[in-house]
């Protein structure tokens, strides 16, 4: 029972997500990249301090025993959103979305080489297949000027992946020490602060529907967040991973009935090789963690 009621929070959070980035990618056409990820930080605080106090115990927000390690995590997490947002207000919404899904396959490559884990011929073979789909995806893009738009967004897609990916990795290092609530408090709050730097640039003042969609973008944000925290908690990592997936059928939809944005041939394709391989890494990942299981249970006895 736990298991489904840890997927049905996995699948909420992703549709809040779906929710959250169609309104980022219209405010994007009004307003900077660096106001919206101040907005989507700063709002995400009023969910998480919510579930803090219905939890009963509010320092978990603010308890930490490495802080340095939270800002670090937190300026990588901050950059990976800065050039996800980027790339989304210059791409059609499934072709952003189906490069970020090399994110999976990134963790796997970054886990080998800063955190030493052991990374088998399966696992590398599916890096280098989703790299493949990757190609496939950005092949039109390549033949552009260096400074076209559509050529930018998808650098920015790309690379955005390798710093949530990075983002994913020293999450996995904290929360060995770290509560749960205080890498997200740390994270929004460093994120918020982040984000001030772009005032420098300039900022605008949104109108009315606009500040209240971004509001409601940051709320939004931070309860997708606390849902999918959730979820780990009831639901295996290797079982829910496989449902990241389906924010590709909520990108197409969005895409589609939102911002007339079709995806083309090659995000198809492209898309569905970088899925498959991200696919098989989760069951990679879920039988070995089986084999892992069944090692423990045999020296226990």
């Amino acid at each position: 029972m736990s298991s489904l009621a840890g997927i049905g929070l996995k699948l909420l959070a992703t549709i809040l997500f779906a929710i959250m980035i169609a309104i980022i990618k219209h405010a994007t056409e009004v307003m900077p990249t660096g106001e919206i990820v101040f907005m989507r930080s700063f709002f995400a605080l009023i969910p998480l301090g919510i579930m803090a106090v219905m939890q009963g115990d509010w320092r978990d927000c603010v308890r930490t025993s490495n802080p340095w390690l939270h800002v670090r995590r937190s300026l990588v997490g901050a950059t990976a959103m800065f050039t996800w947002f980027s790339a989304i207000s210059m791409l059609p919404l499934p072709e952003a979305t189906a490069i970020s899904f090399l994110t999976p396959l990134m963790i796997v490559a970054l886990a080998a080489i800063f955190l030493k884990e052991d990374v088998g011929l399966y696992r590398w073979s599916a890096v280098a297949v989703g790299f493949v789909g990757v190609i496939i995806i950005l092949y039109p893009r390549l033949g552009q000027p260096i400074g076209d738009k559509g050529m930018i967004g998808a650098m920015l897609a790309a690379t955005s992946t390798v710093f949530m990916a990075s983002a994913a990795i020293l999450v996995r290092k904290m929360t060995k020490t770290e509560k749960n609530a205080a890498i997200m408090f740390y994270f929004f709050v460093t994120a918020s602060a982040f984000s001030l730097i772009s005032l420098y640039w300039g900022w605008v003042v949104p109108d009315m529907q606009t500040m209240i969609l971004l509001v409601i973008a940051g709320l939004l944000g931070g309860v997708a967040q606390i849902l999918t925290t959730q979820a780990f908690r009831l639901t295996e990592a290797s079982l829910l991973a496989s449902f990241d997936y389906i924010n590709m059928v909520w990108a197409v939809l969005v895409g589609i009935l939102l911002f007339d944005e079709y995806p083309s041939t090659p995000v198809i394709f492209g898309g569905a090789i970088v899925i498959l391989a991200g696919l098989f890494v989760v069951e990679r990942e879920r039988r070995l963690g089986l084999a892992r299981k069944a090692e423990n249970r045999s020296k226990a006895s």
